[in-house]
């Protein structure tokens, strides 16, 4: 017979659980039941973050701070002076229209939108719907932006992908479905992000995962990295159609 600690410890257990799984639910799935116009700040940050059509993700590697000629013998004091330099990338397939609504939401909310005058909203509304009635049946589009700790690795992240161009990219990014292995198409790059252009894949399956590959160069401690995100098109779902 279970004792009345145990008890509690198990209740206490279940009910943490239950309330870790709740505000999943709560925000996984909010931009299929209500308008992106309805979706609160968080909601949109969300979505463009860390989503079905986005993801971040998060590179590092320790570096010593310690600069003075004997750094190699001071190792008990290494753990002090030590730093942490990351490198981050967002993907957004830009094609889906859920972050094509997210980005429309979030310029409502930046520039204030329920604040507006009758006439500004309507202009609002007219730019926004051209925006989002754009269709991508032969292609699908990815941006990256780059965010990083590191004032020195920001422009040497800008150097970077702003020397690339698609001959010098078409043997390093791929767009991977089950079946194929689509080449790049198109490349641009501006401020702190560069966008992919890939052909539409020809055919695939609902339950498939989709992918998308490419080169993190050597930035410092960072060493070079091939990144391949994988994306659920099971999730990527709108109207029981996936979504990219």
């Amino acid at each position: 017979m279970l004792t009345l600690r145990k008890r509690v410890y198990r209740l206490v257990a279940a009910l943490a659980l239950l309330c870790l799984a709740l505000p999943v639910a709560a925000v996984g799935d909010f931009f299929a039941k209500k308008p992106y116009q309805n979706w609160s700040a968080e909601e949109t940050r969300s979505l463009l973050e860390e989503s079905p059509w986005a993801t971040t993700l998060k590179l590092g590697g320790i570096q010593s701070a310690i600069t003075s000629g004997d750094a190699p013998n001071n190792r008990g004091y290494r753990s002090e002076m030590e730093t942490d330099p990351t490198i981050s990338y967002n993907l957004q397939f830009r094609s889906a229209l859920p972050i094509r609504e997210a980005q429309v939401r979030s310029s409502q909310l930046s520039s204030h939108y329920d604040k507006m005058s009758a006439e500004q909203k309507a202009a609002f509304e007219a730019s926004a719907g051209k925006f989002l009635a754009v269709a991508f049946p032969d292609r699908v589009v990815v941006s990256v932006t780059f965010h990083t700790n590191v004032e020195e690795y920001e422009s040497s992240l800008r150097s970077y992908w702003a020397s690339q161009s698609l001959a010098k990219l078409s043997m390093k990014v791929y767009l991977n479905t089950q079946a194929e292995r689509l080449s790049l198409m198109s490349y641009s790059f501006k401020d702190d992000t560069f966008q992919f252009t890939f052909p539409r894949p020809k055919q695939v399956q609902p339950d498939e995962t989709i992918s998308v590959e490419f080169v993190h160069p050597k930035i410092d401690v960072i060493g070079p990295q091939r990144i391949l995100q994988p994306f659920s098109l099971k999730k990527m779902r709108l109207n029981g159609e996936p979504a990219f």
